[in-house]
């Protein structure tokens, strides 16, 4: 956790201002290099890109001889929220001495142009009785949320921005004069205390500890607000940096005009998707968690949390694929999802034995909602490869290791066994490996998962060879797995059994009824009944998935309870994000021992929560939509997961333009005045397509007309 010369001059110098390190937050565009994602800390300091340095803001109030430091206040004091909601202008409102001060962040410009920024307002309103005397310190150092060295610094032309002295490269400018200005070598925070400011415009350290400070002395009388506005344009460093600089200008005074180009363009880019309930956390997390999602991308790769995984891994990529394609992104939803025709197996833990049964699912999953025939056709070879893991597996009388062609975390060339995917297979079933352990239940339930994609991937083809021999195999492991179950009383007290019993994999959709029960003890011993939820500690991408099992299993309530838990506990609070890991360091050891990127930061010192984690965001946004909307044994499933609470008199649900398997569906709930009846409306629906209606109340099944339409009215 954090680069070693970071942890000694914290240890040395007590008396500065670490950076909090407790949760972050990204910025950017989707598809640039990681190196350009804007690290947020919560009261919204900031690092503009991965290694370059922090910016932070400090209040001193000299009547008081007080000191104002979003680093120290405690993490319920900092409230954060999107814009709307759910679009990337970050908000930072809080309290200091009566002031009411909001701080306002997002990043522009394209990495194509290389002319990214981060652009931001600090507003302060004096809600006090009486005039406040404050001064306002804006910081530029080595110290950040992603910080890194700063070996020569000076003070602008202009006298009130910060540049690269060598190369003459602008960092940070105001929008203001600053009142005093000025650099030093070492950190800030210590002056600033002091109500101080260095007196040297230019200075050069060649450990990388420069700093810049900025003072603003303001008088607020009562009810007056004051605002900063600044800009910090993004610069290369590393890899030919003068020759391709960053190109953008600081333009602080043109903060309105760019705030609201950025909006327009999220709010474009999230149009495709409508979606009206009456929880504004459930409408925000749904829309915020696709944004993650979105802005983690690097090129055609989808990265589970910048910083902490800079490289791809199938088992958590698959679902955040999916999440493109039913959004409505196909065309970024197959670029993503092409890395699993060119690679059977990817993932910081080398092969696993579930990577075929995903990659097929990423594929054929992709198929099921665009119908490019075409496309199927020239992925199909890949297909076939994966199968062939299969058959391989179930029949292994010895293990097969396979040296993986993709990055893997450093800390696994180490170890004698990586890249084993089974061990020699036991009864008809495969002894898959699967995070550094045999996982037979995991790998075979993804291994069925896989045959069965790739059987119906065959019939579209009209390979009915090929059909016959998937089947069969499906079949064959199925009744193998069935009979290890029935041997293995502890085979649902495997989380990781139980969170692909039938979602995603599909392995028990036909046969429900056998794991239904081991399902349900597993549940009321672990997560609780339908009025008391049991957290997971470790693992919340697990509990989310587990979560959407108990929905397709008839958990109704219980699965919203679990999912309104985590709607209340955000582990990035206001900003609708969910850790990977809980409980400390050593259980985020795979991205600090793995990823040899976070120890070379000068932040992230106390790195113990991955936020915000893309496999969570992934299985959150795909719960979600199976509350309201889900393929299931064949039919299409409307308001699946509506809970009770929601069904009240006059209360309107409704989603529309919802990419599914059987067409691009629009549906809305509409509950009588009296609460006594509801009215359904769906469109969009392939014909002929069996339409399951499922209320808290109870359920009808209808087939839409031929205009692709449904309109019931039910009892309540």
């Amino acid at each position: 956790m954090a680069s070693c010369e970071t942890l000694q001059k914290l240890q040395e110098n007590p008396e500065w201002i670490a950076p909090r390190s407790d949760t972050r937050v990204f910025l950017g565009e989707p598809g640039a290099p990681e190196a350009t994602k804007t690290t947020v800390e919560p009261g919204n300091a900031f690092s503009p890109g991965i290694g370059t340095f922090g910016v932070a803001w400090w209040l001193r109030f000299p009547d008081e001889d007080s000191f104002f430091a979003p680093e120290t206040q405690a993490l319920e004091s900092l409230k954060w929220s999107f814009e709307d909601g759910y679009l990337p202008l970050i908000h930072c409102d809080t309290l200091a001495m009566g002031l009411e001060i909001r701080h306002s962040l997002f990043q522009d410009g394209t990495a194509l142009e290389r002319s990214e920024a981060v652009c931001g307002n600090l507003q302060i309103r004096n809600s006090t009785a009486q005039t406040k005397n404050v001064q306002v310190f804006i910081a530029l150092r080595s110290l950040g949320p992603a910080g890194g060295p700063v070996r020569d610094l000076k003070v602008g032309d202009d006298a009130k921005s910060f540049w690269l002295a060598q190369r003459n490269l602008p960092l940070l400018g105001f929008h203001r004069f600053p009142d005093s200005v000025g650099c030093g070598v070492g950190d800030p925070s210590p002056l600033a205390r002091e109500g101080k400011v260095p007196s040297a415009k230019t200075v050069a350290d060649p450990d990388g500890w420069c700093f810049g400070l900025a003072r603003f002395d303001i008088k607020l009388s009562p009810q007056e607000t004051w605002c900063l506005r600044f800009d910090c344009p993004q610069q290369s460093y590393g890899v030919v940096p003068d020759a391709l600089p960053g190109t953008a200008s600081m333009r602080p005074d043109q903060y309105e005009q760019r705030v609201q180009a950025h909006l327009e363009t999220w709010r474009e880019r999230l149009a495709g998707m409508e979606l009206e309930v009456p929880d504004t956390d459930f409408h925000n997390a749904f829309f915020a968690n696709m944004q993650h999602m979105l802005t983690a991308l690097v090129g055609d790769q989808v990265r589970l949390a910048p910083i902490a995984y800079p490289l791809p891994w199938i088992r958590d990529g698959i679902m955040i694929m999916r999440c493109f394609d039913l959004a409505g992104f196909h065309e970024l939803a197959r670029k993503t999802t092409e890395i699993c025709v060119r690679q059977d197996f990817f993932g910081g833990f080398c092969a696993e034995a579930d990577a075929p049964g995903q990659g097929i699912w990423a594929l054929v999953q992709h198929y099921r909602i665009t119908r490019d025939r075409a496309w199927l056709e020239r992925v199909y070879p890949a297909i076939k490869r994966k199968v062939d893991y299969f058959f391989r597996m179930r029949r292994a009388k010895e293990p097969i290791q396979i040296v993986q062609d993709c990055p893997v975390l450093p800390f696994m060339h180490a170890y004698r066994n990586a890249g084993v995917i089974c061990a020699p297979a036991k009864d008809g079933i495969i002894m898959g490996v699967m995070d550094l352990q045999i996982r037979e239940g995991q790998t075979s339930q993804w291994a069925l998962c896989g045959l069965q994609e790739a059987a119906y991937a065959a019939r579209e083809l009209g390979r009915e060879v090929d059909v016959r021999s998937y089947e069969m195999e499906a079949q064959e492991l199925r009744a193998a797995l069935w009979r290890y179950i029935q041997s293995e009383p502890r085979y649902f007290e495997f989380e990781r059994n139980v969170n692909s019993l039938v979602w995603p994999t599909r392995a028990w959709e036909t046969d429900t009824d056998k794991v239904v029960p081991g399902f349900r003890a597993w549940w009321a011993e672990e997560r609780g009944d339908e009025t008391t939820y049991i957290p997971e500690r470790w693992w919340l991408h697990f509990e989310l998935g587990q979560i959407h099992n108990a929905l397709l299993l008839g958990l109704r309530q219980s699965a919203w309870l679990g999912l309104k838990y985590r709607l209340d506990h955000q582990d990035v609070p206001g900003l609708y994000g969910w850790r990977e890991y809980g409980g400390g360091f050593e259980e985020a050891g795979n991205a600090v021992n793995g990823v040899s990127l976070i120890k070379q930061l000068r932040g992230c010192h106390r790195f113990d929560q991955i936020t915000p984690h893309g496999w969570c965001a992934s299985e959150m946004w795909l719960l979600q939509r199976g509350m309201l909307v889900e393929e299931w044994k064949g039919e299409l499933v409307l308001f699946g997961g509506v809970p009770a609470e929601w069904i009240k008199p006059g209360a309107r649900i409704a989603f529309r333009n919802w990419v599914t398997w059987y067409g691009k569906v629009s549906a809305e709930l509409i509950i009588g005045e009296d609460g006594r009846k509801a009215r359904i409306h769906a469109s969009g629906i392939d014909a002929d397509t069996p339409v399951r209606i499922s209320l808290p109340s109870g359920e009808i099944v209808t087939t839409p007309t031929a205009s692709g339409e449904v309109s019931v009215t039910v009892e309540m």
